[in-house]
């Protein structure tokens, strides 16, 4: 499965924000540091604002921050917000579908079901499980094998 730009930008911003929590970032900061374009990102933040990942405050001080704790939110809620409508194939499209073998075909719902397996793997996954520790606080779950703690 391939994941949207917009949803690469989405996780980038959301672990910069994490580094620094107590810190409001400024979408000009984000973007620079990101190496993204600022009215792309500007678009990537407004949809985590309306998906409650991060807040927005305008002003000298303002910037985006996240809208609750890292640990809070998982990495899977993220990315089925940005990935909502997106079309595995065609005939996952709900408009214009154009396959002959509709009524034969169990393909949709096996792909149907590896999306959602995709989705449920990565709900177990927090923000925070995504940015760098001290090996020896890693979660055992993220451990290479044979590493101990």
């Amino acid at each position: 499965m391939r994941l949207l730009t917009a949803t690469d930008f989405a996780l980038r911003t959301l672990m910069s924000l994490a580094v620094e929590p107590e810190r409001s970032l400024s979408t000009e900061e984000l973007a620079r540091d990101l190496a993204v374009s600022r009215n792309h990102l500007q678009k990537v933040v407004q949809t985590l604002v309306d998906g409650g990942f991060v807040q927005t405050t305008r002003g000298a001080r303002g910037g985006v921050r996240l809208a609750r704790p890292a640990a809070e939110i998982r990495v899977g809620a993220v990315i089925r917000h940005f990935e909502k409508g997106q079309a595995v194939v065609e005939c996952f499209r709900e408009t214009d579908q154009d396959c002959t073998l509709n009524d034969a075909c169990h393909l949709k719902g096996m792909l149907a079901g590896a999306r959602e397996t995709f989705f449920r793997h990565l709900d177990a996954f927090t923000l925070s499980q995504c940015l760098a520790e001290s090996r020896t606080d890693r979660s055992p779950a993220l451990r290479q094998p044979g590493e101990t703690a």
